[in-house]
């Protein structure tokens, strides 16, 4: 029992460290299939002998039935509270779902509290669902002892912060498709349960939550009640890669047409320090900086462990991110690269460079040429490359053309399919203002976007003639030249778009 408990904690631990997402597909409505209850527990009693913590016996935790509902409390923020039950036999069932409406109560406000379903007697295997009252989501599976994040911790104003939640957990044929508050959120492989696989309970770390109740069905799709089939649209990969997230054309209802897509990954570049007192010091580039890595990882899904962050870095230092980009980054990923700090345009060769910390006056040998940059980009074999410079480049990177990027009409799966390579820049002058109004309008509009979709042209229209107009930049967008683009375009995806 000392052993499957301290395996339960562990496994309940993980679920509270996942990070950051999978966009949203939703179906207009939710199939209504005949089904069958297993257990349906409403907490009026406890005639299904939930296992109930005696509170003087335990100082910080308890759990009881109160008015109907099912409150577990932890009242100390490091400990955690857990509810399990056996004997649901889900190897039993061909296809089946699990129900359940839960509130997030009291104290700590950013700790999970969740379902936990599939769990072995050994707490080896399982499935968790967590969620916290300032409106994140996570889902998890384990397998043999090891955590695979499916939905790492993601935003969603589906989430009720001070309401019931519910969550459904249906599994059809070979797939669990997952529902919060009837919007549908995910959707994943099954892998065939263990005849120990069928304990299912509730776990909360810190805080304290009510549970309204709890309802295992057997499923007859044979007989579907309502459903309205969705239109097929651009929507997340459902896949064994835990942290794949992207675009993709799928029809819900045949899960065999999932196609791959790729991550998305980031370096993002700031410069205010400069070693050489000759080149004057910024005061803002890192915050610009932080600003844009939080934007990208809160609202666009991108996983902290795909962004590398260089503050204050020299020429090497930059050089060497961009090698781990190419090491790292496969065929179908998106990349963006942003960097804020000095830049340069050098008339006489027409070139113009970035200025790293160790940039020196007059002497180019530690500056990062266009050149360099454009061979840099060449060797990372990436779907998609965007890259955001709040500097001078002068245009010299950008191929002569422009015209193709004011096709509206081309649809967003059109842009994905085919290969980019895309550049945005705040102007032509030698050095950029300190307080930039570049980054200002380009935070402005990816904080403020409330389409799904975002291509980067889309974005770079919305805000270039603000910049324009309260500057005396020039912002620029065009095709980086000659580093392999095909007439597709990066696009954001906005995880708290409905």
């Amino acid at each position: 029992m000392k052993k499957l408990t301290k395996l339960l904690f562990l496994l309940l631990l993980f679920l509270t460290q996942i990070s950051l997402a999978q966009d949203f597909r939703k179906f207009e409505t939710i199939p209504q299939y005949a089904k069958q209850a297993v257990l349906s527990e409403n907490f009026d009693d406890n005639r299904n002998e939930w296992t109930i913590v005696n509170y003087l016996s335990d100082e910080v935790r308890e759990s009881k039935i109160k008015k109907g509902e099912y409150r577990l409390t932890s009242y100390s923020k490091d400990e955690m509270v857990v509810e399990i039950k056996s004997g649901f036999g889900y190897t039993q069932l061909k296809d089946f779902e699990i129900e359940t409406s839960i509130k997030h109560e009291d104290f700590q406000k950013n700790n999970d509290n969740g379902l936990i379903w599939g769990m072995s007697a050994d707490g080896q295997n399982a499935y968790g669902i967590g969620f916290t009252r300032t409106g994140y989501y996570t889902i998890q599976q384990m397998t043999n002892g090891v955590e695979h994040n499916l939905v790492e911790k993601t935003y969603s104003e589906v989430l009720h912060k001070d309401d019931f939640n519910h969550f459904l957990i249906r599994k059809i044929g070979e797939w669990y498709h997952i529902f919060i508050n009837k919007q549908y959120v995910y959707s994943f492989p099954y892998q065939p349960l263990q005849q120990d696989q069928d304990i299912t309970g509730f776990f909360a770390e810190g805080t304290s939550i009510s549970v309204d109740y709890i309802r295992v069905s057997k499923i007859n799709t044979d007989q579907i009640q309502t459903y309205t089939q969705p239109t097929p649209e651009v929507a997340s990969q459902p896949s064994n890669n835990n942290d794949a997230r992207g675009l993709v054309i799928t029809n819900p209802v045949n899960t065999s047409n999932y196609q791959k897509a790729g991550d998305y990954h980031a370096l993002i570049i700031g410069v205010q320090n400069y070693k050489d007192n000759s080149i004057n010091d910024l005061r803002f580039p890192l915050r610009d900086a932080q600003n844009f890595n939080d934007i990208l990882v809160q609202k666009y899904g991108f996983l902290p462990k795909n962004i590398i962050f260089l503050a204050d870095p020299t020429r090497s230092e930059v050089l060497q991110a961009l090698n781990k980009l190419r090491q790292n980054v496969k065929h179908d990923d998106n990349v963006i690269i942003f960097y804020a700090g000095h830049g340069y345009y050098d008339q006489k060769v027409k070139e113009g460079y970035w200025l790293p910390s160790d940039a020196v006056e007059g002497d180019d040998s530690n500056w990062l040429a266009n050149a360099n940059l454009s061979t840099k980009l060449k060797g990372i074999d990436a779907k998609h490359i965007l890259l955001i410079s709040d500097s001078c480049f002068g245009g010299s990177i950008f191929k002569p053309s422009r015209s193709a990027f004011a096709d509206a009409n081309r649809s967003i799966t059109n842009y994905y399919e085919k290969r980019s390579r895309k550049g945005m820049t705040s102007g032509t002058l030698k050095t950029v203002p300190d307080e930039s109004v570049f980054a200002k309008y380009l935070l402005q509009n990816l904080k403020e976007n409330r389409d799904k979709f975002l291509t980067a042209s889309k974005l770079f229209y919305r805000f270039n003639d603000a910049v324009a107009n309260n500057s005396e930049n020039a912002p620029q967008f065009g095709t980086l030249h000659n580093v392999g683009d095909e007439g597709g375009q990066f696009v954001f995806i906005n995880t708290q778009a409905k």
